[in-house]
């Protein structure tokens, strides 16, 4: 245990800074804090060894809603600009288990009610996913049925749920739930910029993703499907990045990747041969 993941949006730039205390802790300072500390990890540790032990089952989709095209599902909830969470576990420097519970809020707080695809594009399920589409063709794939792309809240606050954790299946990182532990594969990136058939053949050599919906636990109580792993996704970005879009949920080779884990270092033309999208829609009253 040796961070406090923080997430400061948007001045990380999809980065988690360490330290509970930025100019640093003395005395009764350090004190209070230990104990706090040391209190919610003899709460969490048993729930979180439960929450391992029997691993996630999602309920049932609850289906279209009455708010949302037939289509979509409704996400409700409430979300929080920034947001600190302690880390249990850490490897590579990454963290891969939280203190279940141990988090701490900050900034603009905002209730959220919005229409999400349950799927990755083309939103069928049993389809295989776009990908090699820049921000823009995104953006304009949605707005052609009536839709737009998801923004970072919206992605945050469905993958969180109403328990804000860090991964919609609970406070660890568990590679069974979705496609997120495959292989990383080195690419040719003359061929996936080339166009025409030599891209398509790289995108197919490097391809590791599955079909939407096919790994049936990795669903969001609110039925939205692959929200981490599968396809990195396009979203619209928060205020002050300093691109108009981002990707977040990482891809299939990246398995810490939480539901705050957001990458903001490609301008909109960018595509890749992991890189996908879902498309949003306000909810009706």
């Amino acid at each position: 245990m040796r961070f406090w993941a923080r997430r400061r949006q948007p001045k990380s730039h999809g980065r988690e800074s360490r330290g509970a205390c930025p100019g640093g802790c003395h005395g009764s300072m350090m004190a209070s804090m230990l104990a706090s500390v040391l209190s919610v990890l003899l709460l969490a540790l048993p729930a979180l060894s439960e929450a391992v032990a029997d691993g996630y089952h999602p309920p049932p989709d609850p289906g279209p809603h009455p708010a949302c095209p037939a289509d979509m599902r409704l996400v409700q909830g409430i979300h929080d600009d920034e947001m600190e969470r302690l880390c249990l576990r850490e490897k590579n420097d990454r963290c891969w288990s939280y203190v279940p519970h141990a988090v701490t809020t900050d900034g603009l707080r905002r209730s959220m009610r919005f229409c999400m695809d349950p799927y990755e594009a083309p939103n069928e399920r049993g389809a295989r996913p776009f990908v090699m589409k820049d921000f823009h063709q995104s953006q304009q794939w949605c707005e052609a049925r009536g839709k737009r792309l998801c923004s970072e809240q919206e992605f945050e606050t469905a993958c969180e749920g109403p328990q804000v954790e860090p991964y919609f299946y609970g406070w660890a990182v568990d590679t069974s739930v979705c496609n997120s532990n495959k292989p990383w594969k080195a690419f040719d990136a003359a061929k996936l910029s080339a166009g025409g058939a030599d891209a398509r053949k790289e995108v197919e050599r490097l391809w590791q993703g599955t079909a939407s919906g096919a790994m049936q636990r990795c669903m969001t109580r609110d039925g939205i499907y692959d929200l981490l792993g599968n396809v990195e996704e396009w979203v619209t970005s928060r205020e002050g990045r300093r691109w108009p879009g981002a990707l977040m949920g990482g891809f299939w080779a990246k398995p810490w990747t939480g539901c705050r884990g957001t990458n903001d270092a490609h301008e909109p033309k960018f595509t890749f041969y992991e890189v996908g999208f879902r498309c949003c829609k306000d909810a009706t009253p």
